[in-house]
């Protein structure tokens, strides 16, 4: 039930999967990782939402990078049944400690009560917070251009922004939200006071209905089936 013994038993079954699969074929490519959270006692669930998730995963993330590996994570996900406010807040917890952790694939975005439940929605909701996650791990960029110490002697004290050409080039630099409001109130109102939830799930209609995938390329696809091709005939598969 400790942090630290249960990071202990989830490295070494990761990393006996690891030998186990070079013994096998060595050098293969291989992704270290695992879904490491709590049992809840009072819920008897593994729980998808704890803060715990977020934390061990980001913990084992460090430790396998210190090894050299690559690690997969887990994101996006909650112990909620519906998409309400818990589903928000454990969603938006996970998905940023895996981006800061660096963690090199992240998972489960989507599920909920426990990862019993896929949703749509909450794979359109989780996909505003990545957003804003990946925004605050690019960080802020440090340099003359960014500094901007002439556009700012420039304008002085007394002048704006606004009409600088400095903005021009950098106002796309910062994450706009796709379904967050900013607008004032009185827009807000004329909308129909959209809530959050009502935005999501319009989101999801409108992908479900308009959005067309772009086809593979020719190429792309001739050469899928030039890899699955091998692999039958490594491994025998008719």
């Amino acid at each position: 039930m400790s942090g630290a013994g249960t990071l202990a038993v989830a490295l070494a079954e990761t990393l006996s999967g690891v030998v186990m699969a070079q013994q096998k074929a060595p050098g293969a490519p291989i992704i270290a990782g695992g879904v490491v959270s709590i049992m809840d006692m009072g819920a008897m669930i593994y729980s998808y939402g704890a803060p715990e998730l977020a934390l061990f995963s980001a913990a084992l993330t460090d430790v396998v990078k210190h090894l050299g590996l690559p690690m997969f994570s887990t994101a996006g996900c909650s112990d909620a049944k519906v998409v309400d406010q818990q589903a928000a807040i454990e969603a938006t917890l996970s998905i940023l400690f895996a981006a800061l952790s660096g963690a090199n694939l992240i998972h489960d975005v989507g599920f909920l009560e426990s990862a019993l439940i896929g949703s749509n929605e909450m794979v359109a909701l989780s996909e505003e917070v990545i957003g804003m996650a990946k925004q605050v791990v690019k960080g802020i960029a440090v340099d003359d251009e960014h500094l901007a110490l002439d556009t700012i002697a420039q304008v002085g004290p007394a002048g704006e922004y606004i009409s600088s050409e400095h903005t021009l080039r950098h106002f796309r630099e910062f994450w706009h939200p796709t379904m967050m409001t900013r607008c004032a109130m009185e827009k807000w109102e004329a909308m129909g006071r959209p809530t959050m939830g009502q935005r999501v799930r319009e989101r999801v209609d409108s992908i479900l209905t308009s959005h067309q995938p772009l086809p593979i390329a020719p190429d792309q696809m001739a050469e899928l089936r030039r890899i699955v091709a091998a692999a039958d005939e490594q491994y025998g598969q008719e």
